[in-house]
């Protein structure tokens, strides 16, 4: 029988995980990043980026952007409207590292700090930069596409 993710931290202290969904693009991308998830400190800090399980039994993978008297508040990277009142006790593990190929970042990466800091601090324009990110991707894709039928999956 498969166990729960809160069955798996509970017993080994930490659990790996491929996330789905693109809530917390760009930093994590749906389905190709391994995440290492575990146990939650007493008390979360802002930036830090807890798996909660929300009333509806869905699980979530966003980021504290602040704590008011109702609980976290919390938003995916790839969102811009906050998700207020996430309680301590719906905190199932928190984001200490992740791997995509070769490559581990961890919440202590510099580079990983500074894309925080950045990135959070752009939530009023998070909507106009993510629009300008998605058109891009989608018009980077589509070319991609109509190259490999023109040349070839393996032409550059």
């Amino acid at each position: 029988m498969a166990k729960t993710l809160e069955e798996v931290i509970a017993q080994k202290g930490y659990v790996v995980t491929k996330p789905k969904g693109t809530s917390m693009f760009p930093l994590i991308r749906d389905s190709k990043y391994d995440v290492y998830i575990v146990k939650p400190e007493p008390h979360l800090n802002k930036y830090d980026v807890p798996v909660y399980k929300r009333t509806t039994g869905e699980y979530v993978m966003h980021r504290i952007l602040g704590e008011d008297k109702d609980g976290y508040i919390c938003c995916g990277d790839n969102q811009w409207i906050l998700e207020y009142g996430v309680k301590y006790s719906q905190v199932i593990g928190v984001l200490k590292e992740w791997y995509h190929k070769d490559k581990k970042m961890t919440v202590e990466d510099e580079k990983y700090k500074r894309y925080v800091k950045f990135w959070c601090k752009s939530l009023k324009r998070r909507h106009f930069i993510l629009f300008f990110c998605h058109k891009y991707m989608r018009v980077t894709g589509t070319v991609k596409e109509i190259w490999k039928k023109l040349y070839g999956k393996n032409s550059k």
